[in-house]
């Protein structure tokens, strides 16, 4: 299992991408019990605030439940909060409305006493990662096709993204993130068929 192949101290999380219903998602997590998971993620569609509600109550109280990558609203996440539906919010900054509305979304967490995990969203979130109490890690998407590199996530349109080296991402203190559009991307290459 994954479990033997790391050790007790490595953490394990399962992304169920929104793929399970409420009572499978229980049964998963009281079954996943004895690998002692992290958290389980994303376990129902983003807007079930009733069911995410719900499942946090009916599983182990030893694994965490992280939601929010679909959500694109501070007044949604409010709902997640609200309806006790998360121990980790994942919000991406890139579809939640950019660093400030990040920001307000960690306050209400933090309000809640929830941590925040931000989606995928590369070198945009490492920068609000290293500034958050709230906040311990950031994701790291692996982009490439074989898993056989590490390339990150806007590679090749960007220059100087981050990539993580021992578990840790070193930033760049160049002006804004750190990163630079790469000249030689044609905007052809990017440019959605008419």
């Amino acid at each position: 299992t994954a479990r033997e192949q790391t050790g007790d101290d490595f953490w394990l999380m399962l992304d169920c991408w929104m793929s399970l219903d409420l009572d499978y998602a229980v049964r998963l997590a009281h079954a996943a019990r004895e690998y002692n998971l992290k958290w389980l993620e994303e376990c129902l569609p983003p807007d079930d605030y009733w069911g995410y509600g719900e499942l946090r109550r009916r599983m182990p109280s030893t694994m965490l439940l992280a939601t929010g990558e679909h959500e694109a609203t501070r007044w949604g996440f409010r709902l997640l909060l609200d309806h006790k539906c998360a121990d980790i919010l994942q919000p991406d900054v890139g579809w939640c409305g950019g660093i400030t509305e990040l920001l307000k979304i960690s306050a209400l967490a933090d309000a809640h006493g929830a941590l925040l995990a931000p989606h995928g969203s590369s070198v945009y979130s490492y920068h609000f990662v290293i500034t958050r109490h709230n906040s311990p890690f950031t994701e790291f998407l692996m982009m490439a096709p074989a898993a056989d590199q590490i390339v990150p996530m806007f590679h090749p349109l960007l220059l100087d993204e981050p990539i993580p080296v021992d578990g840790r991402i070193r930033l760049s203190d160049a002006p804004g993130f750190g990163v630079r559009l790469n000249p030689v991307c044609r905007k052809e290459r990017f440019r959605a068929p008419s």
